[in-house]
């Protein structure tokens, strides 16, 4: 399997903690892959024909939303695990931490394999040519951020001596 490369933008951020402008790192995608196509090239490797696939998806999908809503941890095998998760705000008092302060969510870990295709990533600065076929048709969230709590500032281009904003 090749090695993933991602492409990274400096993008201007405010840090959340100062409110000062700065930069920190995004990824620049290749666009979305989405179900349908996932599904086609699923199907070209198998005996399955692309409904199949789908039908298959559809009950796995169904099944994992039931047992997440017993209370279950679900393992999803080769591509990781689901856990039922909550968040609130801290509390001095536990009599303030109500049922109304409390959000349920969901928390997703890969599995190796697929943790690794991203950790094992080897990082480029994008290009402007790059930056422009995402702003056409890609989804990529404007997530980011930095290891740093100032939210850092990355320097450093394709070139020695070159910055990208």
């Amino acid at each position: 399997m090749s090695r993933l490369k991602l492409k990274i933008a400096k993008s201007n951020r405010i840090n959340p903690a100062t409110k000062q402008m700065g930069f920190a790192a995004r990824v620049i995608t290749n666009g979305t892959k989405d179900y349908e196509e996932i599904c086609e090239d699923a199907a070209e490797e198998t005996t399955f024909n692309e409904d199949e696939i789908k039908a298959a998806a559809g009950i796995f999908c169904r099944k994992v939303a039931k047992f997440l809503k017993q209370g279950y941890i679900v393992d999803l095998g080769p591509i990781g695990k689901l856990y039922p998760s909550c968040s609130s705000g801290w509390f001095k008092d536990a009599k303030d931490l109500t049922l109304d302060s409390v959000k349920p969510s969901l928390v997703y870990r890969a599995a190796d394999d697929i943790d690794g295709a991203i950790k094992g990533a080897s990082l480029v600065w994008a290009k402007a040519e790059d930056e422009e076929e995402e702003e056409n048709g890609g989804e990529t969230p404007s997530g980011g951020g930095s290891d740093t709590p100032s939210g850092g500032t990355t320097t450093g281009g394709d070139e020695p001596g070159e910055d990208r904003p």
